[in-house]
């Protein structure tokens, strides 16, 4: 009988070992220091770049990228909604991503200045998010 209470015990705590060993790689990903080298020098380039609606299809594609870099796979919609957590106001990320979509989708889109600020420091703060700058 004790026998059978220790498999089962060993059977538990490798069941709970594994668990959080999956967990752990689920919520824990990080950045290669060469990758947030690549996304910082990109960043750097966007913000430099006087069209305001390419500037910000290009802040688009690179979060994608650092999401990838991260682990997450799908479009960036679907990187979102596996990752909320990792940024202080998931809402702000949306907005500026839905921002990129109106110009992509939408036939002479107008990016104002105000829009244009608004919707480039949103995707600034993303990256402070997580931790590319």
């Amino acid at each position: 009988m004790k026998f059978i209470v220790t498999i089962i015990l060993i059977f538990v705590i490798a069941d709970v070992l594994i668990v959080g060993y999956i967990l752990f790689r689920r919520y824990n990903k990080k950045m290669s220091k060469s990758a947030i080298n690549e996304i910082q020098v990109a960043w750097k380039k966007i913000i430099r770049e006087t069209d305001h609606k390419h500037a910000i299809l290009e802040a688009d594609k690179l979060l994608d990228h650092a999401l990838k870099k991260m682990g997450y796979r799908g479009s960036l919609g679907a990187k979102l909604k596996k990752a909320p957590t990792l940024f202080k106001n998931i809402n702000d990320v949306w907005a500026a991503h839905k921002v990129r979509n109106n110009i992509a989708h939408k036939i002479d889109y107008k990016v104002d200045e105000k829009t244009y600020k608004a919707t480039m420091l949103k995707f600034k703060q993303a990256f402070k998010d997580l931790k590319i700058f």
